[in-house]
């Protein structure tokens, strides 16, 4: 349930550009000043969004207060604070905003921006027309975010999903292109309505957290849908804001146990099938990396946890594949021929063997 806290009304009135037609939302968890600072960024675009609807997600009181107090009023957008009083994640909290921005007749286009990245000036209209151009119904865009202490460095293109049918972020343009990360994307209304009807959800709100945006993808891709991709540099990102570490035992947990859930629930069978040994091959060498780590016990609590859902999946997994509208050979397509992303046995072996 969130509660209204404060509403900033647009002081001039709606922006003429393409952002008059745009909503965006932000989640802020005990990191007020970069859900500020991605804000101000929002509002800078050369066609702000006409609506941001920010959540704070059960925040502590001096950090909620801090967001609150701060909270800019911008010349074209519409700012509503929200807060829940339980940390619904980001794939329920997403959810909620998004639903709030359905509530908007004249929305016509839904965004999501992780609250300690940086909009580019462009972020809007260079969504906005990538959506526009492509000859297939896209239903969702993304673009290319670079480091925000690295600005030359490449964070995130995307998302590619391998061999191994395990997802991470897109590094390279060579790599297919399976659909946006959830932390910077645009969605059309449309696409928001239809995949919610079709499938019951946007983001599923059981992952919490991490491989959300991958099970979404999968969806639309499943559905008939192209996402679009422009290689233009649209946002800035800091990367683990709110989780303080890149390595953690909470994302250990949620990012193996929902790709396992996204993995059952999704994938058609013969992409399953031609890929098995490397499905096999993929989580063996998780559980032997983590238990090397010092986290068997880890290892035992996020697959016991997987394929205790698995009867409830099972069905969700036969209502979904009803409403497939493509073959399933056209998605094979959109998986990599790598076992998976490029240097990542090399730094995980050099993780297990750094001296303590």
């Amino acid at each position: 349930m969130l509660s209204l806290i404060q509403s900033h009304p647009a002081s001039l009135g709606p922006h003429p550009g393409a952002g008059q037609a745009v909503g965006v939302t932000v989640i802020n968890y005990n990191t007020s000043a970069e859900t500020l600072r991605c804000i101000t960024s929002l509002g800078a675009c050369t066609d702000p969004p006409a609506w941001i609807e920010v959540l704070d997600n059960a925040s502590r009181l001096e950090d909620f207060a801090h967001l609150q107090t701060h909270l800019p009023a911008l010349p074209h957008t519409r700012i509503r604070l929200h807060r829940s009083d339980s940390n619904l994640g980001f794939a329920a909290g997403s959810n909620r905003l998004c639903e709030q921005l359905l509530q908007e007749p004249d929305c016509r286009f839904i965004g999501l921006l992780n609250n300690d990245a940086v909009a580019q000036t462009n972020w809007v209209s260079e969504l906005v027309n990538s959506l526009q151009a492509q000859p297939l119904p896209s239903g969702m865009a993304g673009g290319r975010m670079h480091k925000l202490n690295a600005p030359d460095q490449v964070d995130t293109l995307g998302i590619c999903l391998y061999a191994s049918l395990m997802p991470a972020d897109r590094q390279s343009t060579t790599d297919p292109y399976l659909g946006p990360t959830g932390g910077c994307c645009l969605m059309t209304r449309a696409f928001v309505e239809d995949i919610v009807q079709t499938t019951g959800y946007l983001f599923d709100e059981r992952f919490f957290c991490y491989c959300e945006d991958t099970d979404l993808a999968v969806r639309a891709n499943l559905l008939g849908y192209r996402p679009g991709y422009t290689d233009q540099l649209i946002a800035l990102h800091e990367g683990q804001a709110s989780s303080k570490s890149g390595h953690n035992q909470f994302i250990a947990f949620h990012g193996i146990r929902n790709m396992i859930w996204m993995q059952f629930k999704l994938i058609p069978s013969s992409i399953v099938i031609q890929r098995l040994h490397w499905l096999l091959i993929g989580h063996i060498m998780t559980i032997s990396w983590h238990c090397l780590l010092g986290h068997p016990r880890l290892m035992f609590i996020v697959y016991q946890e997987a394929f205790s859902k698995f009867s409830t999946l099972r069905i969700e997994r036969s209502n979904l594949i009803t409403h497939h509208r493509i073959s399933h050979k056209i998605l094979t397509i959109q998986i990599s021929k790598k076992f998976y992303r490029q240097g990542y046995i090399r730094k995980t072996i050099a993780r297990i063997f750094q001296p303590s």
